[in-house]
C-alpha cells in the first residue's frame, strides 16, 4: 500500500503540500479537502493506507482519541492553526504557530518534515525553497511591503490555474527550471492584478454591530484575501471584516483588535488571529432561495459532475 495525503483545497498553502509530496514520492494518493470533511476522509481511509498525513488541516477530538488508542502509528497531522493549538496533547499531531521567529504555515511545516526524514535533492534546490517563502509569508501575513509583492503571485497564479494546473505547473518548474516565474506568469500576474484591483473597488459592505463590535461584512465570490485586507486597511474604524462566499465558505479578516480564531471558533470554524474561517450553514442556499421565492419547493442540489 502506500502512503495518503489529506490537505486543505482552499488556498496555495494546502495545496502546495501535494507538489512537495511529488518530489519525495514516487506513488501516492491525496485528497483536497475542507474542514469539515477530514474526519470522514481519515475514517473511510484508516485501513487502505500504510500511512495518512493531514496537512494545514486538523481532525476532531472523537477521531483523534480513536487514533491515539488505535492507529497512532501511522496518522500524521501537520497543522499550524493556533486554534488548534490544544490538539498537540496527541502523540501523533504536532501544530505549530511560530518557531525561529517566524509564523509557520502548512507548506513550511511539511517542508521541514520531508527535510528531516528524506534526502532529496529536489527539495534543497533554491528554486523549492523560495516557493516554500511565498507561499508561507502569504499564508500568515509574515511580510515586508518588498516580500508581499512578491509573494502574492503565487497566489495570483493559484487563482488563475486552479488546483491541479497549479500542481502540475510548479511541480515542473522545480523540476526543470531554477526561475519560480516565467515571462507568460509574469504577463498574466499583470492582467489579474488589475482585474482585482476593479473588482475590489467596487464592491460595497454592510456596516453591522455583532457582540459589541463594529463589523463589516461583504458577499464575495473570489479574491477574498485581497478584498478583506483592503477593506479592514481601508476602513479601520471597523473591529474586522466577514467575507461570506454563498458557494464556499465564511472568512474573517482583521488588523490585530480581534482575535479571530476565537470568533471562527463559535461559528465550527478556526484560523489566526487576523485571518480565519467556517463553514457555512449546510442549507444556506434553501433558506436564501425561500426568502425570495416564499412559494418554491426544494427539490436537490445539482452540478455538471454528477451528469459527466
Amino acid at each position: 500500500m502506500k502512503p495518503l495525503i489529506i490537505s486543505h483545497k482552499a488556498d496555495p498553502d494546502g495545496v502546495t503540500v501535494i507538489i512537495l509530496a511529488k518530489l519525495v514520492f514516487q506513488d501516492f494518493d491525496y485528497i483536497l479537502a475542507d474542514i469539515e470533511e477530514v474526519d470522514t476522509y481519515v475514517i473511510n481511509n484508516l485501513d487502505k493506507y500504510d500511512f495518512i498525513y493531514i496537512t494545514d488541516l486538523n481532525i476532531s477530538e472523537e477521531l483523534a482519541n480513536k487514533i491515539e488508542q488505535n492507529y497512532n502509528n501511522k496518522v500524521k497531522v501537520i497543522d499550524h492553526h493556533l486554534s488548534n493549538i490544544n490538539m498537540n496533547k496527541y502523540s501523533f499531531i504536532d501544530v505549530v504557530d511560530m518557531s525561529d521567529e517566524k509564523k509557520e504555515s502548512g507548506t513550511s511545516l511539511y517542508y521541514k518534515y520531508l527535510l528531516k526524514n528524506y534526502n532529496n535533492e529536489l527539495l534543497n534546490k533554491d528554486v523549492t525553497k523560495t516557493l516554500v517563502e511565498h507561499v508561507r509569508t502569504m499564508d500568515t501575513y509574515d511580510f515586508s511591503q518588498t516580500s508581499k509583492d512578491e509573494a502574492s503571485k503565487i497566489e495570483v497564479l493559484f487563482k488563475i490555474y486552479g488546483k491541479d494546473k497549479f500542481i502540475d505547473k510548479f511541480y515542473n518548474v522545480i523540476v526543470t527550471s531554477n526561475e519560480l516565474y516565467s515571462k507568460e506568469d509574469l504577463n498574466l500576474i499583470k492582467l489579474e492584478n488589475e482585474r482585482i484591483k476593479r473588482y475590489i473597488e467596487e464592491k460595497t459592505f454592510i456596516e453591522i454591530s455583532l457582540d459589541n463590535k463594529r463589523v463589516g461584512v461583504v458577499f464575495a465570490e473570489r479574491n477574498i484575501s485581497e478584498l478583506g485586507n483592503y477593506l479592514i486597511n481601508k476602513y479601520d474604524y471597523l473591529d474586522y471584516i466577514v467575507l461570506i462566499n454563498v458557494d464556499k465558505s465564511i472568512s474573517f479578516r482583521g488588523k490585530d483588535k480581534v482575535d479571530l480564531s476565537i470568533i471562527a471558533k463559535k461559528y465550527n470554524g478556526g484560523g489566526h488571529f487576523n485571518a480565519a474561517g467556517s463553514p457555512l450553514p449546510k442549507n444556506l442556499k434553501e433558506i436564501i432561495i425561500q426568502e425570495i421565492f416564499k412559494e418554491a419547493i426544494i427539490m436537490e442540489e445539482k452540478n455538471d459532475s454528477q451528469n459527466s
